[in-house]
């Protein structure tokens, strides 16, 4: 039985983000089938009974590649420790979070050459790890058109991978988020009654997740206060308001919309921000205090490949939902009659939803109905089977040895040159991180 190890970039806490999330739940949906191990950047206080969890820090890469066959990884895992493509017998990159797009939205308080160096760095990981990985992720068929575009730029769809198979799907395939085939049970309360300002009789629009630079947290806090006459208990309660990662940059609309609820006086009396992060084991009760889930973002090219994890949870929590439309999941969320979708920007539509929400719980109730429905077709078991089958019986990559493949690349630079860049972009202090990355690096060859 072939052991698996899922590497997370980000550190595993108690309160983690999508790509921790994700980690979690598939490794332990894989953990019926096969032993797993977790690998994280830290020394994790989080544990389980179900499947080991250890640091790969201080030079445990190669023990661990070497006690494990399947190795699954995200982001800039395979760029920061080039030992996992050398040493791993089976490689899959996950690949569900499109981050060369996301970054662009992340970085914009950054000049432009600064945006550039970064970007640069972006591409070329994203570059090698569709040279490298025997088998991708992603979260949607959307995505699926998006990476196949990619894959074929770095002639990963070449004559090999073709005719083993025509389709395609033994080099990347749909693992989509999802969510517990259990429903929610809630042990306690956490917004009504317990968040000042916040009655057991108020309708409560919750903003799950972060206030991320691509989303419009604006048009929310303005919809709530323009009820502030009619529907005086219409509350809105932001989750999140920083990245449990500290090494994530601040976000500049998070800033934006804590100004704009303190302009219009709606601060902690309509508009309530929790500061810093809900444990994940803990967000259940937030979902189960509220009462409308709300997910807003402006049109970019993000927004078409995105899959908004929120959703699901709104889903999970069976709430109705009031969504931007264009990605995916809310697409899909209005066409079975779970939510209703609103146009970008669009305040008047924004306040006519949530006021005929408000104003109707039988309405809501139905909702709920087909919101847990829908919850149902998106289980993390149902989202994992194509990575279980891969798992039950892994292969290379039918190109992984073929002489006479070229798989692009970005212009390498030399050492001095980079130093420079990130010095200009970061100054010394993350120069001098960059030196002790590298020379980690070196240890583990």
């Amino acid at each position: 039985m072939h052991k698996v190890l899922f590497l997370t970039h980000e550190p595993l806490t108690e309160a983690i983000a999508g790509p921790g999330i994700r980690v979690w739940e598939l490794a332990h949906v894989l953990a019926r089938q096969q032993p797993v191990t977790i690998g994280t950047p830290n020394q994790s206080p989080v544990r389980s009974e179900h499947l080991d969890i250890q640091c790969f820090r201080g030079g445990a890469f190669p023990r661990l590649l070497e006690t494990h066959d399947i190795v699954i990884a995200f982001g800039f895992l395979l760029r920061q420790h080039p030992v996992i493509a050398r040493r791993a017998a089976f490689l899959v990159m996950d690949i569900y979070d499109p981050f060369l797009l996301e970054n662009l939205h992340m970085h914009e308080g950054l000049g432009v050459r600064e945006r550039l160096v970064v970007h640069q760095y972006d591409l070329d990981a994203v570059l090698e790890q569709l040279a490298r990985a025997d088998f991708f992720l992603c979260a949607s068929e959307r995505q699926r058109d998006y990476w196949l575009g990619a894959l074929s730029m770095a002639n990963r769809i070449n004559p090999f991978t073709y005719q083993r198979d025509p389709a395609l799907r033994r080099l990347i395939d749909v693992v989509s988020f999802g969510v517990p085939t259990d429903p929610p049970r809630p042990t306690r309360g956490a917004i009504k009654d317990v968040v000042p300002g916040i009655g057991r009789d108020d309708v409560v629009v919750l903003w799950g997740g972060g206030i991320w630079n691509w989303f419009d947290p604006l048009t929310a806090i303005r919809a709530v206060h323009a009820l502030r006459a009619q529907r005086p208990a219409v509350k809105l309660y932001f989750m999140g308001l920083h990245h449990p990662n500290p090494r994530n940059p601040e976000m500049v609309m998070a800033q934006r919309a804590l100004a704009l609820a303190r302009e219009l006086g709606a601060l902690d009396e309509q508009v309530f921000f929790r500061d810093g992060w809900v444990p994940y084991a803990e967000r259940v009760n937030y979902l189960g205090d509220a009462d409308i889930g709300i997910s807003l973002h402006t049109e970019h090219v993000e927004t078409r490949l995105a899959y908004r994890t929120r959703l699901l949870d709104y889903l999970w929590a069976g709430l109705p939902v009031v969504a931007t439309g264009g990605d995916v999941l809310s697409d899909e969320i209005s066409a079975n009659g779970a939510g209703l979708a609103v146009p970008e920007g669009g305040l008047d539509a924004v306040v006519e939803a949530l006021r005929g929400l408000a104003a109707d719980p039988d309405r809501r109730a139905k909702m709920r109905v087909r919101s847990r429905a829908l919850a149902d077709a998106h289980t993390w078991e149902r989202a994992a089977e194509p990575l279980l089958a891969y798992c039950r019986d892994p292969w290379v990559a039918p190109d992984s040895e073929m002489r006479g493949l070229v798989h692009p690349r970005v212009g390498g630079r030399n050492s001095l040159r980079r130093a420079v860049d990130v010095t200009r972009t970061g100054g010394l202090a993350l120069a001098a991180k960059k030196v002790l990355r590298r020379m980690e690096r070196l240890r583990e060859r």
